[in-house]
């Protein structure tokens, strides 16, 4: 009876501490895991569930635990949101896996999925035959986006037989007011051409711009930071 009592009690603090310990890790622990999100969560669960019922393990290194792994995904959460190199090293980068209806390999290879898998998550997207996809794209959170060529994508144009321009990927040139060298160069730009663009648009600070992208028509789009919602969502 002393052992269940035990390990009642050890559960009630064991659920208690890890429901305050998910709300200071925050939704992204629970609704988009990255590689270490994912590693965390299991490792505060076995941990969790070690002191629940094994009473060799005590309160104090318990909860101990616990923490301290909450500490490790807070920083790494800190680190992701507050550098953009960081946040490539600890989360990856998109990889693109099929682009103009053809499989990209080096892509399977980094990703270290098959051919089979790719279909599979391509048929979980409603497409079945990969030669009308534009592009595939493999995000850091594991799940795979697809963009249809525009004579395949689901309203009118293929339909009625209606010509359309060629609509490429949107290119991010700044990311937390960091411009993106990598991404200049693969969008046939160079920084003076950016910096131009910002001027024309009355930027003249890259710290202040959270999001800049070139649309699939060139156009440069920008998002600065601390933008508030006009109107607050529904609780």
């Amino acid at each position: 009876m002393d052992k269940i009592l035990q390990t009642a009690l050890g559960s009630t603090i064991s659920v208690l501490t890890l429901f305050i310990l998910t709300r200071l890790i925050g939704k992204k622990q629970m609704s988009q895991l990255t590689f270490f999100d994912y590693v965390i969560g299991i490792s505060i669960g076995s941990i969790a569930a070690e002191y629940a019922v094994h009473a060799d393990v005590g309160a104090r290194e318990g909860i101990t635990a616990l923490v301290v792994f909450t500490i490790f995904s807070l920083v790494v959460s800190f680190v992701s949101v507050n550098s953009y190199i960081g946040r490539k090293l600890l989360d990856g980068m998109p990889i693109i896996l099929i682009e103009n209806g053809k499989v990209i390999e080096s892509g399977l290879k980094k990703t270290k999925l098959t051919v089979n898998d790719l279909l599979e998550e391509c048929r979980q997207k409603d497409v079945f035959d990969i030669a009308g996809i534009e592009f595939a794209i493999l995000e850091t959170s594991g799940k795979l986006s697809v963009l249809l060529k525009s004579q395949n994508q689901p309203l009118t144009p293929g339909d009625m037989s209606v010509p359309t321009d060629y609509e490429g990927l949107c290119v991010n040139v700044i990311i937390d007011g960091k411009i993106i060298q990598e991404h200049l160069r693969t969008a046939n730009i160079d920084e003076n051409w950016l910096r131009g663009e910002l001027r024309n648009q009355n930027y003249e600070d890259c710290s202040n711009i959270l999001l800049a992208y070139l649309d699939s028509k060139g156009t440069l789009v920008v998002h600065l930071k601390n933008m508030e919602l006009s109107m607050p969502l529904a609780q």
